[in-house]
């Protein structure tokens, strides 16, 4: 292997990382850039391995992207693999992450959430683009067209959000492109010369040579930063239209919804609300407690033929403000808005609030919600706003509901899908003994992303026998299938099924970070259920998996404040966190089971998996070479009849060594001439010579003289002889032709060449 081969490859190798490192942009979390470090390296190590099996180029870049993409499906859906082969489950799930990707992507502006479906496309974008361009770096010696993948990369990251136009951005990939077409150049331009320059004398050929590479790679110089320069400057001074963004979610800038205020429906149709992918920004705010509150506009606990009404009153309601939960399981923090554009009579706040500050209008707590309606539009306001969290025991000692503030419509049921709610709600909860243990079974039950699929694409409606449309929640029963409004919906009738006040709230997910602010957009809109437990009043509950992660209190085993108080270090706990606690429950673990799990079980998983992985292809790839050449050596002696037979094989082995070191005979020259060629070429000093000069007589005998005279002490001193004399050898070479030598034998690689040779000779007869 030479070492210009190592050169192009990990150039490609950084090249690849340079161009979609600016994607890091797009998103509000980076963790996907490890794993795509990891499978650009494994990628880079798999080409310069098979390089030395095969000269086969397709068979090189298919075994590479086989293997890659093996690894990412690992990590991503290695819980769906049997015996370390894919399912069809694999494939059901790739779809699941493939349509989460899709409504990350399209609900939010840069920088957008990292989901995991977002994070495993794009691993798998990069392990594409990774095989690509080092299949036209490397293996077709073509750094130009790999230009072509990395601009690709670049182009998607610049099209998507500003901060990829950055300097730093273009340069290092240009920068690393252009020196892999100076090293293939180099190459190329080397390969040129027709004269061998140990036959010329007084050096000239070698000085020639030399300066006509240091004008090849001035001139590169040159005309690489002229490029550079031209590409930066000329956008500059060229007009030019508006990108044309490549998705409908990331591409669009803050704002391009327009300017003004936006209006809030107070009638939620199940089949068409909160499907809006408008990133008109709503309101940007600031607050002291935790970053994954969600901002509720309207609570009601209307539902009728679909649809969620917020309009219209009983009467029965009571006429102050339902009180708030126990300051035992309350901690109180403040939020501040600014540039708000929400349209009165509606203002967004965490629920529940304690004290609103609002200047320049009147406004009014609703008794029973705790809603906050103004007169007319505010641009900013505060308030200050409770973040409740009872005890887990607390909650499961809770008895039946007997508050005065619980309205009849918290327990009605829709006598069109009663029958279905009922026996739909009996089978999630069976075995839970109170209502809490009903609510988080429930909750559970709808996030399971093996049984229930988020998406904004409802398909068509299901019907009946006789072709009518099935009501919304019979559909969802059936289809599995919808958004926020159909998991909310669910919970709150399977709830009402139990006995649980329930009832729907509609505002906003936190939104996306800003510097110090936080700015929510109208694709930020999203509905979730609120239950009432007698001593801690409305609950938040979280049944859509792909929106936001559920509430502390909602997950048995996360670890929560015993008095309800959120510890101000652990107030910021995000989503992340508590998927994978609640993944744990769902498996049936708790915090008391997790500690006798077997330590080797709990490393042995994700990215610790791939890591592992990874580093044993690696490290079989590194002594592949070294340790085959051991074995055919040994099988070569063993096999061997004579004494004469193991003189020969010990002189091939010479010489295939001499041939890594750099050291060849002229062709056609006979045995003693080519020994003092490995002589004088090798450096041997007189010492080594006579040794040189005994193994070539030991092989001569072996070759001219009758068997009988090659001697058992005789074939002692040749093993004992080249040993030496390869250690000598190897002394005056570099300490990178030693390492190429010692991991990449040509008694090893021409072995695998012939191996893959016939495969591929094989495969040709078969296809």
């Amino acid at each position: 292997m030479t070492r210009r081969r190592w050169r192009i490859t990990v150039l490609a190798a950084l090249a690849t990382l340079a161009a979609v490192y600016p994607i890091t942009s797009l998103f509000t979390s980076a963790r996907w850039l490890s794993e795509a470090m990891l499978v650009i390296g494994l990628t880079a190590a798999l080409g310069l391995l098979l390089r030395g099996l095969t000269r086969s180029r397709l068979l090189i870049v298919l075994v590479q992207l086989v293997l890659v993409l093996y690894v990412v499906l690992l990590r991503f859906t290695g819980d769906t693999f049997s015996y370390g082969i894919p399912t069809a489950r694999t494939v059901e799930l790739a779809n699941s992450l493939g349509l989460e990707a899709i409504e990350t992507i399209q609900r939010n502006s840069a920088p957008a959430p990292l989901s995991d479906g977002v994070a495993f496309y794009l691993v798998a974008a990069v392990a594409l683009i990774a095989v690509l361009v080092d299949a036209m770096a490397a293996t077709w010696r073509a750094p130009a067209a790999a230009g072509l993948p990395l601009l690709t990369a670049y182009l998607i990251t610049a099209a998507n959000g500003n901060a990829a136009s950055a300097v730093r951005y273009f340069v290092v990939p240009v920068a690393l492109w252009l020196v892999m077409l100076h090293t293939t150049a180099r190459a190329t331009f080397g390969r040129w010369s027709t004269t061998s320059i140990s036959d010329v004398t007084g050096g000239e050929a070698s000085s020639d040579n030399a300066s006509a590479l240091r004008a090849l790679t001035g001139g590169a110089a040159r005309l690489g930063a002229l490029a550079v320069v031209a590409a930066l400057v000329v956008p500059v001074l060229v007009p030019h239209f508006p990108p044309h963004y490549l998705t409908d979610g990331l591409g669009r800038a803050p704002g391009s919804g327009g300017v003004g205020t936006v209006g809030f429906n107070d009638t939620i149709d199940l089949r068409n609300s909160l499907v809006n992918t408008d990133q008109t920004p709503i309101l940007r705010y600031t607050s002291t407690g935790p970053a994954n509150v969600p901002l509720r506009v309207v609570a009601t606990s209307f539902y009728s033929r679909g649809e969620w009404r917020v309009a219209g009153r009983t009467g029965q309601g009571p006429d102050r403000p339902v009180p708030l939960p126990p300051q035992s399981d309350r901690r109180e923090y403040i939020m501040t808005v600014s540039h708000n554009v929400l349209k009165a009579p509606r203002l967004a706040a965490p629920y529940p609030v304690v004290t609103p500050d609002i200047s320049g209008t009147a406004f009014r707590i609703d008794p029973v919600t705790r809603d906050i309606r103004v007169d007319r539009t505010v641009d900013s306001y505060q308030v200050t706003y409770a973040d409740v969290n009872p005890p887990v025991s607390k909650l499961r000692a809770a008895g039946a509901p007997t508050s005065p503030d619980i309205l009849p419509e918290d327990l009605e049921i829709p006598d069109v899908a009663a029958g279905l709610v009922h026996r739909w709600s009996d089978d999630v909860t069976a075995g839970a003994t109170t209502d809490y243990d009903r609510a988080v079974a429930i909750q559970r039950h709808l996030r399971d992303t093996t049984r229930y699929t988020y998406s904004l694409d409802l398909g068509e409606p299901p019907r009946n026998d006789n072709g009518q449309e099935l009501d919304p929640i019979t559909a969802f029963y059936q289809t599995r299938r919808g958004y926020c409004t159909q998991f909310a919906t669910a919970m709150i009738m399977l709830a009402r099924a139990q006995g649980i006040p329930a009832r729907m709230a509609i505002g906003f997910i936190p939104g996306t970070r800003d510097g110090s602010s936080n700015i929510v957009r109208a694709s930020d809109a999203h509905a979730w259920p609120e239950l009432y437990f007698e001593g801690s009043g409305w609950l938040r509950f979280e049944p859509t998996a792909s929106r936001s992660g559920p509430p502390a209190y909602s997950v048995p085993g996360q670890i929560t404040p015993t008095d309800g108080a959120t510890a101000p270090g652990a107030s910021a706990t995000g989503t992340a966190t508590q998927t994978r606690t609640e993944r744990q429950f769902q498996e049936g673990e708790n915090a008391g089971s997790s500690a006798t799990t077997s330590w080797v079980a709990q490393w042995l998983t994700g990215i610790n998996l791939v890591i592992l992985i990874a580093v044993l292809v690696v490290v079989l790839g590194t002594f592949l070479m070294p340790l085959t050449a051991w074995v055919v050596r040994s099988l070569r002696r063993r096999r061997a009849i004579t004494r004469q037979d193991l003189v020969e094989i010990e002189w091939d082995a010479l010489i295939s060594h001499f041939h890594d070191l750099g050291l060849s005979a002229p062709p056609g020259a006979t045995l003693r001439s080519a020994r003092e060629r490995y002589i004088t070429d090798g450096h041997l000093d007189d010492a080594h010579a006579s040794a040189m000069r005994r193994v070539t007589a030991t092989l001569e005998r072996a070759r001219y003289d009758r068997p009988e005279r090659t001697t058992p002490e005789q074939t002692v001193e040749l093993h004992r002889d080249i040993r030496s004399i390869r250690r000598q050898v190897a002394s005056t070479r570099s300490w990178t032709t030693r390492v190429t030598s010692f991991l990449w034998p040509t008694e090893g690689v021409s072995v695998w060449r012939e191996l893959t040779g016939r495969l591929g000779r094989f495969l040709r007869r078969r296809g």
